[in-house]
């Protein structure tokens, strides 16, 4: 189980999707999520393809990584926040 778990709704989402920001062994992550009916949170989880472009047998949480610890992932954020600014 993960450390810490927040849950974000795209706005107007007619499905429920979003992005969870989820610390895992001290890495801090954004990972692609859902929200279900009952006010459950579902990560999205997906099969990496291997080097000979096959889908690995295990499947893994659709992350994408923000740093190693978390005044990385502060930065790594205030970057992107910076590019989006209007």
């Amino acid at each position: 189980m993960a450390e810490l778990e927040i849950f974000f709704e795209i706005e107007g989402s007619q499905y429920g999707e979003g992005i969870m920001l989820e610390e895992y062994h001290d890495r801090i992550s954004l990972v692609s999520a859902n929200k279900g009916k009952e006010g459950t949170n579902y990560k999205k989880w997906c099969f990496p393809q291997t080097k000979d472009r096959v889908p690995a047998e295990k499947a893994i949480p659709w992350k994408i990584s923000l740093g190693p610890n978390r005044k990385s992932a502060v930065d790594m954020l205030r970057k992107i926040a910076m590019e989006l600014k209007e």
